[in-house]
């Protein structure tokens, strides 16, 4: 069963309950005050037909009269018995009433009033003094019309709780219809999505708090999941492309070395090179690990963006004799933490490090730390060759190389690199540059 019809099954439910109630307090209650009413209405008419029975001696004929009209408008005698002390039938002129018991008698004239009813009357009784000595008077109603207007209610009441059934079953349905039509639209999103677009976000154009916050969950959900697959999909044509350089390299020195005799100053000047082949093949490989996510996994932890940066700035150091003079304005050092994965953001910055020294021949490069509407930004500025206007749409390419840059060493991966990366944390990295230099501009 869809959750909606189960709601609407709830609401049906839970509303016949609550009627079911409200119905029943209210029968009750009119019940009992219905019956309250008779119970009075009786009282006096038994006090009528007492005065009527037993103070004949003592009132005028004119007065006997009036009250002898009143009662007749009020009650018939049929409906009335008068019992002595004996329990002897002193007046009325009903027959006798299996109904009235002695045990009632007797607690009216303990209680001097008694009331109860049965399926076809109204009893009352009253204990009434007299000159002529101690009396109980009795009446009766029927209940005819007190039972049509119960049954009249009864009925109302069933049939407005049946209206109301009805009507909260197809509301419900309604409302049903309204609340879930946000999310049977994300499914139906959902359902167009295939390997083409599957990273293109869920839009809607109204809906309520809880199902935007779904959306956009699911969006940043499914961005992260693009993002992670864009670098899987690159780490085959990385692979692809950067083992083949070393390994070819590794073969034709072998092969060339096994076409004739060498020198022992040779061998060495070989070996020197497979040394450098190796190692070369062996950074490739410990970066295709680390940004397929074989060693790191994507674990995104609590890190400060500063110690990265001193990090690549010492590799730097250590093994470029790099100059690089680092300013950091920022006040508050919490802008410097993020959720981030450190070894992949080391290798990006080592990469647009590396990148500074080795076109501006190593020349001094400045790396600024500042808050700029209300973000922090990063810039690696160098001094060198700079990347031509033609080129620098290409740059964050896989294996592009700017048209002057190929008399230096390098394999074209670096910027697309970093950019990946940077895209994994959040990071908008722009290039500007000309022929004095490149300036590398990150905003997190």
């Amino acid at each position: 069963m869809k959750l909606k019809h189960r709601l609407s099954l709830y609401s049906v439910v839970i509303f016949g309950v609550i009627t079911l109630i409200i119905s029943s307090v209210i029968y009750i209650s009119y019940y009992t005050q219905m019956e309250k009413k008779e119970q009075q209405s009786l009282e006096s008419k038994s006090l009528l037909a007492a005065i009527y029975y037993l103070e004949k001696d003592e009132l005028s004929l004119l007065e006997h009269e009036n009250i002898k009209s009143q009662l007749l408008k009020a009650i018939s005698r049929r409906n009335i018995i008068v019992y002595d002390m004996s329990d002897k039938k002193f007046g009325g002129e009903m027959t006798s009433d299996d109904d009235i018991t002695t045990d009632f008698v007797e607690r009216i004239r303990t209680e001097k009033t008694g009331f109860f009813d049965t399926g076809d009357f109204f009893y009352n009784g009253i204990f009434y003094r007299d000159n002529q000595g101690d009396f109980v008077v009795i009446t009766r109603e029927p209940k005819d019309e007190f039972n049509t207007q119960m049954r009249s209610l009864l009925h109302i009441l069933m049939a407005v709780s049946l209206l109301g059934l009805i009507f909260i079953y197809f509301f419900s349905r309604y409302l049903g219809h309204i609340a879930y039509a946000p999310i049977i639209h994300i499914i139906e999103q959902i359902k167009d999505r295939d390997a083409k677009n599957f990273n293109e976000p869920i839009s809607l154009q109204r809906s309520y708090a809880e199902v935007e916050d779904l959306v956009l969950t699911y969006n940043h959900f499914v961005d992260r999941i693009a993002q992670t697959f864009h670098v899987q999909k690159n780490f085959i044509d990385y692979v692809s492309h950067e083992l083949r350089t070393p390994i070819t390299a590794l073969l034709g020195t072998l092969e060339v070395t096994d076409q004739r005799k060498r020198t022992g100053e040779e061998y060495e000047n070989v070996m020197v090179q497979l040394k450098q082949y190796t190692h070369d093949l062996q950074e490739t490989l410990d970066q295709m690990m680390l940004l397929s996510g074989a060693k790191t996994n994507f674990e995104f932890v609590a890190i400060r963006i500063d110690e990265i940066i001193w990090k690549a700035i010492e590799n730097a150091v250590l093994y470029h004799q790099a100059k690089i003079e680092v300013d950091i304005q920022v006040d508050d050092t919490e802008c410097l933490r993020l959720e981030g994965n450190d070894k992949l953001l080391e290798l990006a910055f080592n990469n647009l490090i590396e990148n500074a020294i080795k076109y501006s021949d190593n020349s001094p490069i400045h790396i600024n730390l500042f808050m700029q509407d209300q973000h922090l930004q990063v810039v690696i500025i160098d001094q060198g060759i700079g990347i031509d206007e033609s080129d620098l749409k290409h740059v964050k390419e896989n294996f592009f190389r700017g048209q002057n840059a190929q008399r230096y060493q390098g394999k074209g991966i670096g910027l697309s690199m970093a950019h990946i990366i940077f895209n994994l944390h959040h990071v908008d990295m722009d290039i500007f540059s000309n022929s004095s230099g490149t300036q590398v501009q990150l905003t997190f």
